[in-house]
């Protein structure tokens, strides 16, 4: 589990050996911040994330989160409590009866990290993909939600 104060350079997390150690994230900052400017991005750009809720994607929240606030922080970097300029986006797929209530845990999850958050639900034309093709149809779905909100976003 992660702590919200996401500025901080130590988190906590849940180890597997049940201990809760603080880890030093200031290394994993640092090597992603340069990545972003690798990539022509910097922390004033609109940026969104794709969230699946499992720990990398939450990860990476983490990471954005911190890179944004680090480098908006003379500017007030916050808008309503929000995070100027990130948007995570929550696939719900809709082919479980769970994944519905799995988005809105991971929904809150992130609105709690100070990341505005929309959840996309699915829309299968065609009815649900068939077995051997499901997986590839559900990223196409994805990528297609992905474009979508982005250009609404203006991102």
């Amino acid at each position: 589990l992660f702590s919200t104060s996401i500025p901080s350079s130590r988190l906590l997390c849940s180890c597997s050996n049940s201990q809760h150690e603080p880890i030093d994230i200031s290394k994993y900052r640092e090597t992603f911040s340069n990545r972003m400017a690798m990539a022509g991005l910097k922390p004033h750009h609109r940026v969104a994330l794709g969230v699946s809720g499992g720990p990398d994607s939450m990860a990476l929240c983490v990471l954005a989160a911190g890179w944004k606030t680090d480098g908006l922080n003379a500017a007030g970097g916050k808008n309503n409590g929000f995070i100027d300029g990130l948007l995570a986006i929550i696939v719900d797929h809709g082919l479980r009866a769970e994944s519905k209530d799995e988005a809105n845990t991971v929904s809150r999850r992130v609105l709690d990290m100070g990341i505005r958050c929309e959840i996309a639900h699915c829309e299968w034309l065609d009815g649900r993909p068939k077995q051997g093709h499901l997986q590839e149809a559900a990223r196409d779905m994805r990528y297609q939600i992905f474009q979508n909100v982005c250009i609404q976003h203006q991102i």
